[in-house]
């Protein structure tokens, strides 16, 4: 929702960070005190044991705990004076220029809820940030005017532990704060200590963040860490173990290919886009209006996109007989295919159920038809990126807002419906994510899934999607398409306001998927029972196509009879749809510790010393 302040004075720029902080700022407090304060001359000296962590020799000493509390009465003075100077220098505040005449970069600092914050703004477009650590976030205030009246009001920190007033209220927080930075940060398991450095600069503010590591030499060949070597400039995803998750391409492999993509796609755009807006005029979908185009805020005509290969090719038939058996429509569905057998066969479906295809046989023929054991990452998965970025890309150009979806997919409801319903709300958003549920910092800090997606035809989306483009190298090097795609939105987030939503998947539990049905079994016996009522269900976080398929049958989501399976391009053509596909799910039980539609006990278990899905 959008966040109300009180009326401040005008002309004034107040400067707010906020640092959704894990041990950093508070759990980590206690930790730092022994290892980063300087406590005195001899106080600050360590070993270090076989694996690099400094061993503390503090605890040996018989007087820790005397300077301890003497460091902890010296910390409560010094913020009661400058709660106490502040309080007094602002009661007048409103009678003066300029009340920030304290040259003290930081004024005052506040806890609050995490969660309070988080859902004050709508996440902020991000899912629910979890932590084992802290549901706190550090609010700092630059300004003497920023503070709010509850923190000038408050007496000081009586706990000799809590040096930062909490403000339950978020509003009241922030009730003072003409803009807002925000910033995600954590401690990840396996990092050491970690600081943060806030630079005052005048004028010249950066929003980006640098980090700085200790390593071994580089001349030992090692990227262990180190406590005695110096800070070293790294990647923002490298790992505790000195790994950067983004290494670069080299040219010779990679960016030269790339290249000549690009060439193709440059050379052949404009004969791509007129053949798409025919095949959509054909289908009897109106083209947008010159008012439309000329208007980002209004809302357009939306066209579910899809891309597919002939390996894939049976997961998609599964995608059509479900939505059949359901009775749903398919005629805004677009797929785009990448090669000629996997043409007829969408061909044969669209006579009965409406759905378009489109073969871009001048960039994707070079593409590989895939099999039945491609998996996430490798050569066959991360070459189909390309033509994911190119299909999303030429719709929303053509003026409409799209929804991509993979094949792994199954309706039980359209969800246009729920982003046409979602009113208002969806067009506060430039791109709605589904959750995707990984923490893997390489995916922070939106962790949005980049198999079902909805964008809006905008400039700054096809900016978005004209640069994912453009990184199509790093995407095969890096082999993750959602890896780059995440950054990307950070990236364009902050520099050009694009506004992003993930569904997060506490908040929205009716676009369920992959991670419910391997982590969060009580989601899956609420569809199971039908007290939930999904939009969708994505088989993501499943590894491999046939292992999704085995999935999909025992959930009772599988609608393809086996001889359409066995060869589909002849089932397209000679066989009617009807006979295709099923009107009831086909049920089969694999592993007793997945969700199934039956008790599946007797079958093995998919995971090592997975419980029952039905307990007996």
């Amino acid at each position: 929702m959008q966040q109300r302040r009180q009326h401040r004075p005008s002309g004034r720029s107040i400067v707010f960070l906020v640092f959704v902080a894990g041990t950093s700022f508070y759990a980590g407090y206690l930790s730092s005190s022994s290892t980063a304060l300087p406590l005195g001359k001899n106080d600050g000296a360590f070993d270090n044991d076989s694996n690099g962590r400094p061993v503390e020799k503090l605890e040996d000493c018989h007087d820790y705990q005397q300077r301890m509390k003497k460091i902890s009465a010296e910390v409560n003075r010094r913020v009661a004076d400058s709660t106490i100077t502040i309080r007094n220098s602002s009661q007048n505040r409103k009678h003066n220029e300029n009340t920030n005449k304290n040259p003290s970069f930081i004024q005052a600092m506040a806890r609050i809820s995490k969660h309070e914050l988080m859902s004050a703004f709508d996440n902020f477009g991000v899912a629910t940030l979890e932590s084992p650590l802290t549901d706190e976030a550090l609010l700092i205030y630059n300004h003497a005017d920023a503070i709010p009246d509850k923190l000038l009001q408050s007496s000081p920190a009586v706990n000799e532990y809590e040096f930062i007033t909490r403000i339950d209220n978020v509003t009241e927080a922030i009730q003072n704060c003409g803009s807002l930075n925000v910033q995600f940060t954590h401690t990840p398991v396996g990092f050491r200590p970690q600081c943060h450095v806030w630079i005052p600069a005048h004028n010249l503010p950066a929003f980006h963040v640098d980090r700085w590591m200790r390593f071994s030499d580089a001349t030992t060949n090692s990227n262990k860490f180190n406590h005695n070597a110096p800070l070293q400039h790294v990647g923002s995803i490298t790992t505790p173990n000195g790994v950067d998750r983004f290494d670069l391409p080299a040219f010779k492999t990679l960016i030269s290919a790339h290249w000549k993509a690009l060439l193709q796609f440059f050379e052949n755009s404009d004969v791509v886009l007129e053949d798409i807006r025919k095949i959509l005029k054909s289908n009897g979908i109106k083209p947008p209006t010159a008012k439309q185009i000329k208007n980002d805020t209004l809302a357009h005509e939306a066209i579910t996109v899809m891309t597919v290969n002939y390996g894939q090719s049976d997961l998609l038939v599964n995608f059509f007989c479900a939505a059949k058996a359901r009775g749903l429509d398919l005629h805004r569905v677009l797929v785009f295919v990448t090669d000629e057998e996997t043409k007829q066969l969408v061909e044969g479906f669209s006579k009965d159920l409406g759905v378009m295809v489109y073969y871009d046989e001048r960039n994707f023929a070079a593409l590989p038809k895939g099999g039945e054991h491609v998996k996430y990452g490798d050569g066959t998965f991360t070459s189909m990126m390309f033509a994911k970025i190119l299909c999303v890309l030429y719709v929303n150009l053509s003026g409409y807002d799209t929804l991509y979806q993979d094949v792994d997919i199954v309706y039980y409801r359209n969800p246009l419906d729920f982003f046409n319903d979602y009113g208002s709300g969806s067009q506060n958003f430039d791109m709605i994510f589904q959750h995707d549920g990984s923490s893997q910092p390489r995916y922070a800090p939106y962790s949005c899934n980049s198999g079902f997606f909805y964008t809006r035809s905008n400039k700054k989306v096809q900016y978005l999607l004209t640069s994912l483009l453009y990184h199509g190298d790093l995407i095969r090097k890096t082999r993750s398409h959602q890896q780059v795609l995440n950054q990307l939105l950070l990236e364009h987030s902050s520099l050009f306001g694009l506004k992003v939503k993930v569904l997060d998947r506490h908040d929205y539990p009716h676009f369920p998927g992959g991670y419910h049905f391997n982590f969060d079994h009580s989601t899956m016996h609420q569809i199971i029972s039908g007290e939930l009522k999904p939009y969708i269900f994505h088989m993501f976080f499943t590894d491999g196509k046939e292992t999704k398929v085995k999935f999909l049958k025992q959930f009772g989501e599988w609608y393809v009879h086996e001889e359409c399976t066995e060869k589909l391009v002849d089932s397209a053509n000679n066989l009617p749809v009807s006979h295709c596909c099923s009107e009831k799910p086909l049920i089969s039980c694999y592993y007793k510790d997945k969700p199934s539609t039956i008790p599946c006990n007797d079958s093995p278990p998919h995971d090592e010393n997975g419980e029952p899905f039905w307990k007996q």
